[in-house]
């Protein structure tokens, strides 16, 4: 090994090359107290600036970065940087090498998304849609980065982009991002983070869609479709019949319904805003409600009970899972994207108002839709919003969830014979459960039809503990 020790120069460094005849050479700055020695090291692999000091009496190395990364002026400022430390009593070779252990050992991207669901796990009604935002966006983008080297320009990137085609699926990703940076920085996972002030990424346009009545007569006619499930039919129904919630309807529970008492009493753990409602149900909607548990009962008999009862009116695949939010609006999707693509028939009819400044209607226009009519006929603002469920965090609206009742009762009743009227008009005052039914997906695997029962079947069988019946419901 050889050193130099006169004051290294750029024009030096630049002539630096390594000897195979000396495995390692040093050249070394003139020492200076209290600072060290500062210098390079050059050998096969790298010429290296380093530096040499004293701490507690004991020698000391410690390699300050590579040539030419690093400029030579940046080399000594991470010198004097380092004998700073020295003469506060730390070891800076110490602090490097505990710095290099904490980055290895620091959560990726997907590391700290895997922590961030196990805790909105417990504490958030929406951490499934975080989920499949978070897995599908962020971890397939940018899922193996550290955590703590995630820039705002890398943020923006992936938001600018899926903006393109989904701005306010953009603006959702953009706020769960936001909690999951908040989240790090609350537990101390990270110190800052690159979502500060971020403003929205798109710009959103509230939706105003409501179907009127000649779409209304449209959607009936759609719903009659055979690419859509009897679940999903009748999911979308029942949205437009009760102005609840889409997403809220899919996951509607035969525990939770009352058919004697005509009430749909909901504990409040599938609300938006967790306030507790009883929806009134009028004579056509449990008529729906018994032929559909009458189609799981014939579903389930036929399975020679193999199969558990599904807790779900509106089940999806299997006994296990419901329909889902997203599963309807695709469902919506479909109906209007066939429909608007025969343009003679949209023409003919006049049904559908396709132009600009009418988007295809979604799952959650049906909502709207229903609140519309509702009040154009005589609907008070009390009452809708008692349908609607708005929050209202009011002691007696707390406390009383059978606010309203019969007022809801009135006004649904007199919705659902106004929409029963138009399918009457349209299907030549036909019932729509025999419209609805007969496209049941049992009715493609079975020679008979869905509700016919063969002679040696039971004529009961029970589901969740009650004997349910297995002729014919009644339709008229």
């Amino acid at each position: 090994m050889s050193s130099n020790r006169s004051a290294l120069k750029e024009h030096f460094l630049k002539r630096l090359k390594y000897d195979p005849k000396k495995p390692r050479q040093e050249f070394l700055d003139p020492p200076v107290y209290g600072q060290g020695t500062f210098g390079v090291r050059v050998n096969k692999k790298s010429i290296a600036y380093i530096l040499l000091y004293s701490f507690h009496g004991k020698p000391r190395r410690l390699t300050l970065g590579s040539y030419p990364k690093m400029s030579l002026a940046d080399a000594r400022a991470r010198s004097t940087h380092a004998a700073q430390l020295v003469e506060q009593g730390i070891d800076p070779g110490k602090k490097k090498t505990l710095e290099l252990f904490e980055y290895r050992t620091s959560p990726s991207v997907a590391d700290a998304v895997e922590t961030y669901l196990e805790w909105a796990k417990a504490n958030k009604k929406s951490w499934k849609e975080d989920q499949r935002m978070l897995e599908n966006e962020l971890v397939k983008s940018i899922g193996d980065m550290k955590l703590q080297d995630v820039k705002r320009r890398q943020i923006l990137a992936l938001l600018d982009d899926k903006a393109k085609t989904a701005p306010v699926a953009a603006n959702r990703l953009q706020a769960v991002v936001r909690k999951l940076f908040n989240f790090c920085v609350e537990r101390d996972i990270i110190e800052a983070t690159p979502l500060v002030k971020m403003k929205k990424i798109a710009k959103e346009t509230p939706r105003e869609r409501a179907l009127n009545q000649h779409e209304i007569v449209w959607f009936l006619k759609q719903l009659a479709s055979p690419t859509i499930t009897v679940a999903t039919r009748f999911a979308l129904l029942l949205s437009l019949m009760l102005a609840q919630r889409s997403g809220t309807i899919a996951a509607m529970r035969w525990v939770d319904l009352d058919f004697d008492q005509g009430i749909w009493d909901r504990s409040g753990l599938f609300e938006k805003n967790n306030n507790p409602v009883a929806i009134p149900l009028s004579t056509p909607v449990i008529k729906i409600l018994e032929h559909l548990k009458h189609l799981q009962a014939v579903k389930l008999e036929k399975s020679g009970n193999n199969e558990k009862p599904s807790p779900w009116v509106l089940p999806g695949r299997g006994t296990t899972l419901h329909q889902s939010q997203p599963s309807l609006n695709r469902a919506m999707r479909r109906l209007y994207d066939t429909y608007v693509a025969n343009t003679e028939l949209v023409m003919s009819e006049g049904l559908l108002r396709i132009a600009e400044g009418y988007p295809r209607p979604t799952a959650h226009d049906l909502r709207r839709t229903a609140t519309t009519h509702m009040s154009s006929r005589g609907l008070g603002k009390n009452v809708r919003s008692r349908i609607l469920n708005h929050a209202n965090l009011s002691v007696d609206a707390i406390y009383d969830r059978y606010a309203y009742f019969d007022e809801k009762a009135a006004a649904l009743k007199d919705w659902h014979e106004h929409l029963l009227g138009l399918f009457k008009e349209t299907y030549n005052h036909r019932d729509w459960l025999k419209v609805y039914g007969r496209d049941a997906p049992q009715a493609s695997k079975s020679k008979t039809k869905p509700t016919e029962i063969d002679s040696n079947t039971p004529s009961t069988i029970l589901i969740g503990g009650k004997e349910i019946s297995l002729s014919e419901p009644r339709v008229d």
